[in-house]
């Protein structure tokens, strides 16, 4: 799974579960930016990308699209803005971010 479809994928799931706010995951399986990224790349909202059981590929392409957020936003750190903003908006800043990362890799 490339970075760019770990940023499309949890925009799809916000899409379809609905944004939550101070948590990966609620308990309506609503997720958060960093939560509906970390299902799609390791399964689970909760799993970090240092948990034991994420391989190495996984992991930097999950980093790598959380950086491509993280260049996004600007100064706040990815959780905090998501917390502040609504799914609407972060649904386009999630393929916004993809669409980035596409198209310099198209360049390269």
């Amino acid at each position: 799974m490339s970075p760019t479809d770990i940023l499309t994928g949890a925009a799809t799931l916000i899409e379809a579960r609905g944004k939550c706010a101070r948590e990966y995951r609620d308990d309506d399986g609503r997720l958060c930016t960093v939560g509906a990224m970390r299902e799609v790349a390791f399964g689970n909202a909760l799993t970090a990308p240092t948990h034991y059981g994420v391989d190495a590929a996984t992991r930097e392409h999950y980093l790598t699209a959380h950086q491509a957020m993280q260049n996004g936003i600007g100064d706040r750190s990815v959780t905090n803005w998501s917390d502040d903003q609504p799914a609407e908006v972060v649904v386009a800043a999630l393929r916004t971010a993809a669409a980035g990362l596409s198209t310099a890799g198209a360049r390269s």
